[in-house]
């Protein structure tokens, strides 16, 4: 909001004494006497006024989905309990199911996108599954001095289920770190939920099928929902500043109100993307005719068990390089050699896109397997000088990608290993 520094420094000093209102008993007081003058006609329905700086809105939202049909919440939600430890990605094992009513979504718009002591979140959106929809609760802030309110609201938020999972989507690294700062500036502490962030899972499914693993690509190119007039999430701190300096005049308040639908869509689309990854992960197999994701990818995460072996033949069967690389470190595993060999050699067959770095592996095991195994010391020359060559395909790949090359040690083995082959050959 425009206004010096001596002014916005009283409002803090006041704002700091401040109480909240219950979440429970939350109702319009557009017009009170308590609003600064012009805000709360600015701002359209459902917004209300909670505080002079800080808005609120709920709004609910059809669990449906035009291309994908009603979305899937049963009670609780039934997901393998592997699936639930590579969700949490904590190293712990999870036996209690999901469920709907103890979830809660999240997201936030922040006055940046590194982080940082200096970035303040300004705008925080909730959401819950309420049987056939999902309702979304939004908090705003008008001004600096209003971030005391504000993080009442989000803690109160946090606290009202002790057992809510929280969902976000790089909320673990980023939105989560934000709020921490915040709630210690604010003598606070950001309440301990467990935590579901769905940007690991979903690089992990996706990651190299798509040109970005970021929500909004996802929701295009996966879920087949394309959003309608949004705003690219990284203007929202420019949009922001802008309310700041114009106040609620012009383009400013229909720019910052694009943000809020922005952070709304976020929250909607975070829903949507769970849903799916909850259908895939109680049946992997059977989700692959519907939704193209990396099995792969997602078996070599999985805890050991018969399911993960089906899952990378699976994947193997589908030409994964990865997964038939695994396949053959099982197999020595279990000193079966004949099936390793087999393995590694079906790896540096594979059709896989950018999986030079996992037939150098595999060329390098065969080396060895030659070498030291079967005595064969022309083969052993055969795999080593291939394993040469991809080492160098690998590093130019890396070079172009502005990536960091192979380390030098693994051609000053792979050279050595040349010559001591060709030193035993010569015998």
């Amino acid at each position: 909001m425009a206004g010096n520094l001596k002014a916005r420094l009283e409002r803090i000093r006041s704002q700091g004494s401040g109480s909240i209102k219950p979440l429970e008993n939350l109702a319009p007081v557009q017009g009170s006497d308590t609003a600064p003058a012009g805000i709360a006609l600015s701002f359209p329905p459902p917004w209300l006024v909670l505080d002079p700086l800080v808005l609120f809105r709920r709004e609910l939202i059809p669990l449906k989905d035009e291309n994908r049909g009603t979305w899937s919440w049963d009670s609780p939600v039934s997901v393998p309990p592997d699936f639930l430890e590579i969700l949490f990605h904590t190293g712990r094992s999870y036996t209690k199911g999901l469920c709907p009513e103890e979830l809660l979504f999240f997201d936030l718009e922040t006055t940046g996108l590194s982080g940082g002591a200096g970035t303040v979140a300004f705008l925080a959106a909730f959401g819950e599954i309420r049987d056939s929809y999902l309702e979304v609760r939004q908090y705003l802030l008008l001004d600096y001095p209003g971030e005391p309110i504000l993080i009442s609201y989000i803690e109160q938020e946090l606290n009202k289920k002790p057992a809510a999972v929280l969902v976000s989507y790089n909320g673990k690294a980023f939105d989560t770190q934000i709020l921490r700062s915040r709630f210690i500036l604010q003598g606070k502490f950001l309440p301990d939920k467990d935590h579901i962030d769905l940007l690991y899972i979903s690089r992990l499914l996706w990651r190299g099928l798509l040109p970005s693993c970021s929500l909004s690509s996802l929701e295009s190119l996966i879920l087949q929902n394309e959003r309608q007039g949004d705003i690219p999430g990284a203007l929202a701190p420019q949009l922001w500043f802008s309310f700041l300096r114009e106040g609620t005049q012009g383009q400013a308040l229909k720019d910052l109100l694009a943000v809020c639908e922005h952070n709304l869509l976020d929250i909607k689309g975070l829903a949507a993307l769970f849903s799916l990854i909850l259908s895939i992960g109680a049946n992997p197999l059977g989700s692959l005719a519907d939704t193209t994701f990396n099995l792969d990818r997602l078996a070599l995460v999985w805890p050991d068990g018969e399911n993960r072996r089906r899952f990378l033949h699976e994947a193997a069967r589908g030409g994964s390089a990865r997964a038939l690389y695994e396949l053959a470190r099982l197999a020595r595993l279990e000193k079966d050699w004949e099936r390793y060999r087999q393995y590694l050699e079906e790896v540096l067959e594979s059709p896989q896109p950018k999986a030079t770095g996992v037939r150098l592996r595999a060329s390098i095991a065969l080396a060895s397997y030659y070498e030291w195994k079967k005595r064969d010391l022309e083969h052993a020359e055969v795999y080593t000088r291939r394993a040469l060559g991809l080492l160098e395909a690998l590093s130019a790949e890396r070079l172009m990608a502005g990536a960091k090359g192979p380390p030098p040690s693994i051609n000053m083995k792979l050279k050595k290993r040349l010559e001591r082959i060709l030193s035993k050959s010569r015998l």
